[in-house]
């Protein structure tokens, strides 16, 4: 895009406009308006409307010979992608420009061009699209050079062609009825769409057969143009289904419209007959305004645009009373003339006020800026201001050719003779009511309208340029900073330097104000604010609360003072700093320049342009720290030439005693009146662009359903600002996965990936160009369809089988521990059966023999000593077997339960103690050998396996008289092996052949034990050739699941003992 880009077709008018550029460079160069860094070719805009007596604004000013209010131009060309050629604009209900000419449609939304594709639906069908129209029910009417509608909405396309009935010739335009009813006028006569089809106006309606031009006026009347070199007027009052015409031969070129695209009209003044045969049954009272070979716009501040022939250039009449008359004096010589060509094309005003205009290159922004820019000779700024009575504003210029100095008042400039005096740096309206200007050439007064030089301070001399601020106390002193170099009072042409011990910090101070309660405030570099009052100083660091950095601004009215500087803005009152932050935290940066109206308003000059911050905002934000202020922001979208100085002059904005605004930037100085602001626009609408799943697109209807496995949704939206669009911000939520709203600068698609089945409810939001954000929403309320297996019925089987697999699992583990606890039992009772078995069998019978050997020894005793002394020695002997077999049942009870879960381990404690008993002549060696990788042995299997090892070592021990003795343990993969092997006298083999001898069940209750366990013992023994006894048992029933290893074993071993 091209900002101020001329089109010319006139040779002689090229040839005149450079000799004009050329005159006006050689008075001086005026200042370019804005640059504005954009995409996609923006670059430029320039004032379209204001005029110098001397010169013209720049060689692509548009010539402008009466103007009350300043006007811009925007311009996209060719080369910046606008279409060429644009035969007709529209703007739909959600904010976009659509276009179109001989080389299709194309839409625009402020910044980008892009030529429209279909996503859904039909094709267009043609790309040479004369006329399109957007009616308030939303969506495009498309009309064709070669015939036929095409309607758009949503990216979808539905055609009506000849096969629909719609044989229409070329489309030259359509027009919308109060009732909302969309006519269209062709070479094949009036059409009317019925809401499903366009219908052909039969003869009976007295149209014509070829339509140049139909628009409605505000009453409902459709004015119809036919012809072409001389029109015929036709209209149609609303209710009729007859044309009627007039007796004239109109020769404009169009009818002059409104912004909403109305005919405007005046009361008659003569009779306009109709020329039908017949009279008709009415009486004509309005008629169209008309002006020879032109059509008019009326914008929305009542300006009319006047589109001549292809030869003249566009001309603006600024806020006519009488239109009419306006429309009979107006020409190239007392109208404002643009160098803009858009004859043959479309014209519109948009919802934000905005006037566009095409031609064969490209298409144009008009639009009305809220300030004046003052011309000041050739010096582009920034300049130092300083109010005075009466509405003077005082202005010295810096930089430039030719330095100067300027009264200001009524928008007239009085320069003052200061030439060769250097750049000026400061200008300061004294209470005296005089005026200083400080800068390279020294310091000056202007006392009765004469320039006083005042000498400065001797280490100064030559010093001037860094003259940075100045103010005056309660007594008449004048302090006057230059800058890092020191801080000066001036009374009564004496210089003084503040007292070190006064209390004022170092040097560097950038700013000064006086306020209303006699206090003087001086703002430093580093963050620091200092205030003298009576003679005190006091000062405030950033560890008091000081945010702002470098001081550049203060203001204030009464006890409160505003601080403004690089990072932003605070309120000083009653010892406290409070910060104001903005919704567009970019606003408050770079403050040099700060104003509080009387009413409370805030005006600030920064970085970012003006900033207007209504006193409801403060209040809001000084009672609420978290909340961010809204506000109306000026900025070089807006025409602003440039943004605040940093360091000087200071300060950049100022309010003169007439109530007037003025604000210095470095590429000029522009003033406004604060009761005069238009009401800023209201936030563009939002809407929802598309929507697609998996890459489909979808109708954003209200209600979408997207198929099961769909793993990624995108949603487009948009709110279009054609004024500013990369003001406007967006915020976006997905209620069922966010918990805030998401802000983001720009309206890039939203994608959500990989959610589950369900239902979503999604919502985009947009704020205007200052950041107050629209209570208007944009919804889409879309569901995700399970799978078979993500469905309700699906859950609820699986539930079901679930629970009934755990109820399954339940009664068979409830089994189990009954199996298992009865077959616990049983050993138990079994073993308890067998040792009072054993018990009856040996020990008590011991013991009952033992009673009637001694009742034997107690008869013989007195008759027969000797033999009772023999007897009772073997009753001794007999006692001491019964002891030793007390002992051994007692040794059979205390192995029911191990000290340790390692078999190993127990049995070897086991074989030692059983040696440990009465001193032996040949004691056997003992060892145990374990094969393979220790396993945690099922509880019952490791009982009995060791009980069964204990027997067969018992006996091996007591009765096989060996020398060796070994037990090997082996944890197969396959199964628990044990063999207990000694080198003794061996068993006989009646015993093996399972002969059990009175009294003696070991071998027996071996193989009991090994059978409830599902072992198998085989015993090999030859006489002299000792024994071997071998147990073993399957892995599924030895071995506890899963299997670890053995220092696993060792470490839970005390555990698993307390839970059997």
């Amino acid at each position: 895009m091209s900002l101020g880009v001329l089109v010319r077709q006139n040779p002689l008018i090229d040839l005149l406009a450079a000799v004009s550029c050329v005159a006006a460079l050689a008075c001086f160069v005026a200042p370019v308006a804005f640059a504005n860094g954009a995409r996609d070719g923006l670059s430029r805009a320039i004032p379209a409307s204001v005029q110098d007596e001397n010169a013209s604004d720049s060689a692509s000013t548009p010539t402008a010979r009466t103007s009350n209010q300043a006007v811009m131009q925007e311009s996209w060309t060719v080369q910046q992608g606008a279409p060429e050629y644009i035969q007709s604009m529209a703007q739909t209900a959600d904010g976009f420009l659509w276009l179109g000419g001989p080389g299709g449609l194309f839409r625009f939304d402020g910044t980008r061009f892009e030529r429209f594709h279909a996503s859904s639906g039909d094709q267009l069908l043609s790309t040479n699209v004369i006329s399109i129209f957007a009616p308030t029910t939303g969506g495009l009417w498309v009309g064709y050079e070669f015939g036929g509608f095409s309607f758009v909405n949503s990216g979808r396309v539905r055609n009506y062609s000849r096969d629909d009935g719609a044989a229409t010739g070329t489309v030259n335009g359509f027009a919308e009825d109060p009732k909302g009813i969309v006519w269209a006028g062709t070479a094949n006569g009036v059409w009317e769409f019925d809401h499903s089809k366009w219908r052909r106006l039969g003869s009976e309606w007295n149209g014509p057969r070829i339509f140049t031009r139909l628009a409605f006026d505000r009453e409902g009347t459709m004015w119809v143009l036919t012809g072409y070199d001389k029109h015929k007027l036709l209209y149609l009052l609303p209710g009729d289904n007859r044309f009627e015409a007039t007796d004239d031969d109109v020769t404009a070129y169009g009818f002059t419209l409104d912004a909403d695209h109305r005919v405007i009209t005046r009361r008659m003044e003569t009779q306009h007959r109709s020329s039908a045969q017949k009279e008709p049954n009415h009486t004509l009272l309005t008629y169209p305004l008309f002006r020879k070979d032109s059509a008019q716009l009326v914008d929305r501040t009542n300006s009319v645009w006047i589109i001549a022939s292809a030869e003249l250039p566009l001309m603006r009449v600024s806020t006519p009373d009488d239109i009419k008359a306006a429309l009979a004096k107006a020409a190239p010589a007392n109208a404002e003339t643009y160098e803009v060509h858009p004859f043959g094309a479309e014209s519109l005003v948009d919802r934000e006020g905005n006037i566009w205009f095409s031609d064969d290159h490209g298409i144009h922004r008009f639009f009305y800026i809220p300030f004046v820019k003052q011309r000041l000779g050739s010096a582009p700024g920034p300049f130092a201001i300083a109010a005075g009575d009466v509405g003077e504003v005082w202005v010295a210029t810096w930089g430039g050719k030719i330095p100067n100095t300027y009264r200001v008042v009524d928008g007239k400039t009085d320069a003052l003779n200061s030439v060769g005096l250097g750049d000026w740096t400061l200008a300061y309206w004294a209470p005296d009511r005089t005026v200083w200007f400080g800068g390279k050439g020294g310091l000056w007064h202007l006392v009765n309208g004469k320039m006083v030089y005042v000498a400065l301070p001797k280490e100064r001399l030559g010093d001037g340029v860094y003259l940075q601020a100045m103010t005056t106390d309660g007594s008449g002193g004048l302090w006057v900073s230059f800058s890092r170099l020191g801080l000066y009072r001036l009374v009564r042409g004496v210089w003084t330097i503040p007292d070190v011990h006064s209390g004022f910090p170092t040097p560097d101070v950038i700013s000064e104000f006086s306020d209303s309660l006699g206090r003087v405030w001086f703002g430093y570099s580093r963050g620091q604010l200092a205030s003298l009052e009576r003679e005190k100083v006091k000062v405030f660091h950033p560890s008091d609360g000081i945010r702002v950095g470098t001081i550049t601004a203060i203001y204030g009215r009464g006890s409160q003072i505003w601080i403004g500087g690089e990072f932003g803005l605070q309120q000083f009152d009653e010892g406290k700093f409070h910060t104001i932050a903005a919704v567009n935290g970019d606003w408050l940066l770079g403050i040099s320049g700060i104003v509080e109206t009387a009413d409370g308003d805030l005006w600030l000059n920064g970085l970012s342009g003006i900033i207007h911050i209504r006193r409801a905002e403060i209040l809001e934000a000084l009672k609420d720290p978290s909340y961010r202020v809204k506000g109306e922001r000026i900025g070089n979208r807006e025409g602003l030439p440039g943004f605040a100085p940093q360091i000087r002059p200071l300060p950049s904005a100022i309010q003169g005693s007439d109530g007037r605004l003025w604000f210095s930037v470095d590429g000029g100085l522009v003033s406004l009146d604060p009761k005069q602001l238009r009401t800023p626009p209201a936030a563009p609408p939002i809407t929802i662009q598309s929507v697609s799943a998996d890459d489909k697109n979808y109708e954003p209807d209200h209600q979408l359903t997207f198929p099961a496995h769909t793993s990624s949704v995108r949603i487009e939206y948009a709110a279009i600002s054609l004024s500013d669009p990369d003001a406007v911000r967006f915020r976006v939520r997905l209620q069922e996965t966010d918990a805030n709203w998401h802000e983001v600068s720009t309206a890039s698609p939203v994608m959500y990936r990989n959610l589950p089945a369900g239902h979503y409810h999604f919502a985009a939001a947009a704020s205007d160009i200052n950041g107050k954000w629209s209570d208007e929403l944009a919804i889409v309320d879309f569901s995700i369809l399970p799978a078979w297996y993500q469905t309700i019925w699906f859950r609820a089987i699986v539930v079901v089988a679930s629970l009934l697999v755990l109820w399954i699992v339940y009664q068979f583990r409830l089994q189990q521990l009954e199996r298992q606890f009865q077959m616990a039992l049983d050993v138990r009772v079994d073993e308890r059966t067998r040792i009072a078995r054993d018990l009856h069998d040996t020990l008590l019978q011991s013991f009952s023999a033992l009673l009637l050997r001694f009742q034997a020894v107690s008869n013989l005793l007195p008759r027969e000593p000797d033999v009772a002394k023999t007897r009772m020695e073997s009753a001794i002997e007999q006692a001491s077997d019964a002891i030793i077999e007390g002992r051994d049942a007692l040794q059979e009870l205390r192995s029911v339960e191990l000290s340790t879960i390692d078999l190993g381990e127990a049995v070897s404690n086991f074989g030692n103690e059983l040696l440990s008993g009465p001193p032996r002549e040949h004691p056997p060696q003992f060892r145990v050998q374990i094969e393979g990788t220790p396993c945690i042995l099922n509880p019952i299997v490791r009982d009995e396996a060791y009980r069964i090892t204990a027997e067969a070592l018992r006996n091996a021990i007591r009765h096989s008289e060996a020398e060796h003795i070994e037990v090997e343990i082996h944890y197969d993969q396959s199964q628990l092996r044990i063999r207990i092997r000694d080198d003794g006298k061996g068993i006989d083999q009646s015993v093996l052949n399972g002969h059990i001898s009175p009294g003696h069940w070991g071998l027996h209750g071996m193989r009991e034990r090994a059978t409830l366990v599902a072992g198998i013992i085989e015993v090999w023994s030859e006489l002299g050739s000792g024994s071997e006894v071998e147990l073993r048992i399957p892995a599924t029933s030895a071995y506890a699941k899963p299997r670890v290893s053995r220092w696993s074993v060792l470490r839970r071993g005390d555990r698993n003992l307390q839970n059997e």
